[in-house]
């Protein structure tokens, strides 16, 4: 963790109630919040940012019998290119099939265009969240903007959900804002923190990730902790729901209700990060197109809207880990206000996400449709679903029977997050396993991420992150019989005995 991260963690109570109204019912200072004004939240850089003089006038081009000098483009008569062929494998869905890219369509992949995407990709992707999760169309100009609390919403898509995450920062937060994460958290997004200079507060996690008992008592108590009484409050939560990097966690549908209602009572945005949730790997048994899945954040947003109002949640997806990660693209649905920001930093930078990526994702999504991409998807997480089971039964075998590792069982997701039983220094709780794992274990030559680069404050800790989506499955047996044996021979050199593993 970089030392110019601003990490302050709050002083825990010696109690934690059982049940989040344990504490957020507690008397005290509470900001109500109003009906959600999604601009409000934006940051300095948000309003200072121009709009492009070119790209703010793109759509006017499509007005019939306009006619344009505006752009700079190239003339698609010069591109070498007549055709764009796929052939998608036999197993995918539903093949083999050849699948083709040809005139206007391949132009529009071609050519410099829409700020978020292809507008037919964008247009098969809200399709797509109306359907999953169950709401509305509301445009600025539709009839339901601002009755019973709906607010206007879109997607926007980028290179990769992380690109949309760190525009989203941008868009957000002034050096000083204060971001709430779950500790561990994606390691990917704590750079951008950094350069933003935003204050982050970890908060702890459990078997479903971020603890909304912890985020409670943290919001109660944030006037009176010393470590937070001077800290404006938190603009918003950052949190991966769904097979969480690192710790493989999964949140249920009540505990994302109880952070929403934090989020709703102390007026915070949600980021709900979730490239895993097609990767879950309960429900599998069933009909892909018919069967319940979790809720989302921004599904559960709708619940209590009249009261509570909607517009507080931006979800970014990824077709990474389902489609290609080359293809970098990934997409966010939210507010209006808030993805027109993300927007114009995208029109300031990159222009724009790959044409060439979002016609392939398309010409494909197009071809399946929502039911074959839902069978897709399913087909994809069954196969996570058989590494995972692989991979749990070798680590039982050879870490748990050794007493050098326990975990909690991923329902989602690539990573088994392990706790690994390691000698300790004089005064301390438990081992460290960096030295052991970026050294020691690369020395047997097995590879992973120590811990401590999820821990947002950069303590030591004695987790280690495994994957198991891409390991050959016959050597995973053998990745742990290194692994068994370096933390055997961290005890040997301690001059210690192990103790059995809680």
């Amino acid at each position: 963790m970089s030392p110019s991260a601003q990490v302050v963690n709050a002083n825990p109570s010696p109690y934690l109630g059982d049940k989040v109204g344990d504490l957020a019912n507690t008397p005290g200072t509470v900001p109500k919040a109003s009906r959600v004004d999604p601009a409000r939240f934006l940051s300095q850089s948000s309003h200072d940012r121009p709009a492009s003089a070119i790209r703010s006038l793109f759509p006017a081009e499509l007005i019939p019998g306009m006619l344009s000098l505006l752009a700079g483009k190239p003339n698609p008569d010069t591109f070498p290119f007549d055709s764009i062929t796929l052939n998608v494998k036999a197993d995918a869905e539903a093949g083999p099939t050849q699948l083709n890219i040809t005139g206007d369509d391949l132009s529009t992949a071609l050519q410099y265009g829409s700020t978020s995407g292809i507008p037919k990709l964008v247009q098969w992707i809200t399709e797509l969240q109306i359907h999953m999760h169950k709401r509305e169309a509301v445009t600025a100009t539709s009839k339901l903007n601002g009755v019973a609390g709906r607010t206007p919403w879109r997607v926007t898509t980028g290179n990769g959900s992380q690109d949309l995450l760190n525009k989203t920062f941008d868009a957000l937060l002034n050096p000083g804002d204060v971001i709430l994460v779950e500790s561990p958290v994606y390691t990917g997004i704590l750079p951008s923190l950094v350069m933003l200079k935003a204050r982050i507060i970890p908060v702890a996690s459990d078997e479903q990730g971020m603890m909304a008992t912890r985020l409670a008592e943290i919001l109660q108590k944030w006037d009176t902790d010393p470590q937070t009484s001077s800290l404006p409050r938190p603009k918003c939560l950052y949190t991966t729901p769904t097979g969480a990097n690192p710790a493989g966690t999964t949140a249920s549908d009540d505990r994302k209700r109880q952070i929403l209602s934090l989020a709703r009572e102390y007026d915070f945005l949600v980021l709900e990060d979730d490239p895993y949730y097609y990767l879950h790997f309960e429900g599998l048994d069933q009909d892909a197109v018919t069967r319940p899945r979790c809720r989302s954040y921004w599904s559960l947003e709708e619940e209590h809207r009249e009261r509570w109002g909607t517009g507080r949640v931006i979800r970014f997806e990824s077709f990474s880990k389902i489609l290609a990660a080359g293809l970098r693209l990934g997409f966010a649905t939210g507010p209006n206000e808030i993805l027109d920001a993300v927007d114009a930093n995208t029109a300031m930078s990159n222009l724009q996400p790959s044409g060439v990526a979002g016609a392939v994702a398309y010409t494909l999504l197009h071809h399946w449709g929502i039911p074959g991409f839902l069978r897709h998807v399913d087909n994809v997480a069954r196969y996570y679903a058989k590494r995972r089971d692989n991979f749990e039964a070798k680590a039982q075998k050879v870490l748990a029977q050794a007493g050098v590792a326990q975990w909690v069982t991923p329902v989602a997701g690539m990573f088994l997050w392990l706790k690994l039983n390691l000698p300790a220094n004089e005064g301390e709780s438990e081992g460290d396993s960096f030295a052991l794992i970026s050294e020691k274990a690369k020395a047997k030559g097995v590879l992973a991420v120590p811990g401590v680069a999820f821990i947002p404050d950069g303590s030591k800790t004695c987790y280690v992150r495994t994957s198991f989506s891409i390991i050959q499955e016959e050597d995973v047996e053998e990745a742990f019989n290194r692994l068994r044996d370096t933390v055997l021979e961290a005890w040997s050199e301690a001059d210690k005995v192990m103790p059995k593993a809680a």
